[in-house]
């Protein structure tokens, strides 16, 4: 198996929740363009989150930190668990912010800073 990079590894697993319908492409008010959860995506990335936390033996908060540090080695599945979850934190704070009241979060990251909600997931 070849080594890959971070970017070729978090591209293909983003293309991978495109083909699988966990993600859709939404135009935001900057005319970015960022990757939204649909309903059955947030479902099976809430599964999935448990079933890696539960295989690497971590949370997957610890993971996404690492990831945002900038110090997460590169692993498909740990790559993979740290972008879920900023996924499904970003989703869920957008949608409160929207005024929806949802159930009890899988995952939720701390605010350590003032971004908006599902800057997690853009893609230029």
């Amino acid at each position: 198996m070849e080594l890959k990079d971070k970017e070729e590894l978090r591209s293909e697993i983003l293309q991978y929740w495109l083909r699988s319908a966990w993600v859709y492409p939404f135009e935001g008010p900057d005319e970015r363009t960022y990757l939204r959860l649909t309903p059955g995506g947030r479902l099976k990335m809430r599964r999935r989150i448990g079933e890696l936390e539960k295989a690497l033996g971590v949370e997957g908060t610890e993971i996404a930190r690492q990831e945002e540090d900038g110090t997460l080695a590169v692993e498909r599945d740990r790559l993979e668990l740290a972008l879920m979850v900023q996924a499904y934190d970003s989703e869920r704070r957008l949608m409160q912010s929207q005024g929806a009241v949802l159930g009890t979060p899988a995952v939720t990251l701390e605010e350590e800073r003032g971004e908006e909600p599902g800057e997690q997931v853009a893609q230029d």
